[in-house]
């Protein structure tokens, strides 16, 4: 075939694809291609046209540009279509339409996949980086588990973020088997070239669920808006936090920006399963707001994230912080984002070193955004003596060993949707402390930790001095940590597939 014919086919393709779901019985087949994906346009636009239904509008639209529409897209063909004199109008005029927005986006060298009844989870970010921190966790834990459960279609979206697509096998591989195939904790997050993504079918959903494990970023959350909006599928999401609205002055200036885009999305879709009460109490506010323009907002629930490590090896011992000759060992994990406050964990350590105690402190995790105050920091501490490192990024095998050799661990954070690196030290049974409100002291709830105010360097300096001073203090801590029961990832998944999928035990 020529490269016309071949464009040809492939918009025959993408129309008979929308028409197999649009009428119940298959159209009267044409011979040629050109008159074959006449006869399909003239019927797509005649029952869109007749009926003015949103959701066949929303389709119809996909299949003829070969890219996601977005909101206004799909406004504006249901106008021409109210108002075209004939068929054969609003078929020029929507033909017309693509042209413009393939100059603008790019020739749909794709077919169209629908979906139809499924389950369809985009997980674009986990797909094609290596980083492997909070969500990224989440999503490889929650999807290897549904896989093996479900029926589900992982994708990801095209250069561009106009279309959603099926994984390619490396992608698969890092979404499903990712701690099977050697990879670390936390890399630089790098995205990773992908050359026959845009040769692979554009995935549509039609009368399915699209679960967002991720937090959907660019101009992928303005197409997902309009698929929540018009398109008739069910749009769920697991809500992290609201971080870059709540501590806007903490992140990088261009991010409150981009997060307004997703809470756009956010306003259109049918539920959220936050991951923390503190958590579902800022999305439940949120979707309450929308009302006012209007809107129902997605009905939020709380399903407490999992926090579950390994078992210890059987040679695992640590020293007991009284044992003669012991030094304490405080290990603080996360990435170095500014309402990480690991300043105030620095200063307090600091404090403590000059009134003579002596600990080891050890920073675990990748780098933040804006690092240049910390690294100073930390630097002048170190060429002064002080026994402090940061170990970047480790693997889970080495995360683990760093949770349970330590004698405490500290997360002052000034906000978290859940504050996973509690959760994960007092499953290895190390206490912790951290912040004394939000969802942090929500897992504190089961013990095992001293809560702090993270705006006050003397508060944080208190704690940590008891736990390097009080022995009796920080044995009642131990034990609580070692008996404190988190969740299973197994739990998680199930009850998050209950909320998001089926829609059970929903709380407006």
């Amino acid at each position: 075939m020529t490269g016309t014919q071949d464009g040809l086919a492939r918009f025959r393709q993408r129309l008979a694809a929308a028409a197999d779901v649009m009428f119940d019985a298959p159209l009267e087949p044409r011979s040629g291609l050109a008159d074959e994906a006449g006869n399909l346009l003239r019927a797509l636009v005649d029952r869109t046209r007749s009926t003015l239904d949103r959701r066949y509008a929303w389709l119809l639209h996909t299949a003829v540009v070969g890219h996601l529409p977005l909101i206004e897209d799909v406004e504006e063909l249901v106008r021409r279509l109210e108002l075209a004199r004939s068929s054969t109008d609003a078929e020029v005029w929507l033909l017309q339409r693509a042209r413009e927005l393939t100059a603008e986006l790019g020739a749909p060298e794709r077919e169209l996949r629908v979906v139809s009844d499924g389950v369809v989870v985009d997980v674009n970010y986990s797909a094609q980086n290596d980083r492997h921190t909070g969500i990224q966790r989440v999503t490889r834990e929650v999807c290897a588990r549904w896989d093996a459960e479900h029926d589900i279609t992982l994708t990801a979206w095209l250069p561009g973020g106009t279309a959603l697509r099926g994984l390619l096998p490396h992608e698969e591989a890092r979404v499903l088997r990712f701690t099977h195939v050697g990879m670390r904790t936390e890399q630089r997050g790098d995205r990773l070239p992908v050359r026959d993504a845009p040769l692979t079918p554009m995935v549509v959903p039609w009368r399915s669920t699209v679960v967002l494990p991720e937090v959907a970023q660019g101009s992928s959350s303005r197409h997902l808006a309009a698929l929540a909006r018009f398109s008739g599928n069910e749009v769920a999401a697991v809500g992290y936090d609201a971080i870059p609205i709540t501590l806007s002055d903490l992140r990088p200036g261009t991010e409150p920006n981009v997060f307004t885009g997703y809470l756009t999305l956010l306003k259109h879709i049918d539920r959220v399963a936050a991951i923390s009460r503190s958590a579902a109490t800022e999305f439940r506010g949120f979707s309450e707001a929308v009302r006012a323009q209007g809107l129902e907002g997605p009905v939020v629930s709380e399903v407490m994230l999992a926090a579950e490590v390994p078992d210890a090896p059987a040679t695992h011992t640590v020293a007991p912080l009284e044992s003669a000759g012991s030094v304490p060992r405080m290990l603080c994990v996360g990435s170095h984002e500014l309402h990480k406050n690991h300043l105030a964990v620095l200063h307090a350590a600091e404090l403590l070193w000059r009134e003579g105690l002596e600990f080891t402190l050890t920073f675990v995790g990748g780098s933040g955004w804006d690092m240049a105050g910390f690294d100073v920091r930390l630097n002048r501490l170190a060429e002064a003596g002080r026994p402090v490192r940061m170990l970047g990024a480790v693997t889970d095998d080495e995360l683990w060993a760093a949770y349970r050799e330590a004698t405490f661990t500290v997360f002052p954070s000034f906000h978290e949707g859940f504050g996973l690196p509690v959760a994960e030290s007092l499953a290895c049974g190390t206490p912790a402390v951290t912040t004394g409100y939000g969802s942090t002291a929500e897992i504190a709830e089961r013990g095992g930790c001293l809560l702090v105010d993270p705006r006050d360097d003397h508060s944080l300096a208190r704690a940590l001095r008891t736990m390097l001073t009080d022995p009796r203090a920080y044995r009642e801590l131990k034990e609580q940590a070692v008996r404190s029961v988190g969740r299973s990832w197994d739990t998680y998944s199930a009850e998050l597939w209950d909320r998001l999928v089926d829609g059970k035990g929903e709380a407006a």
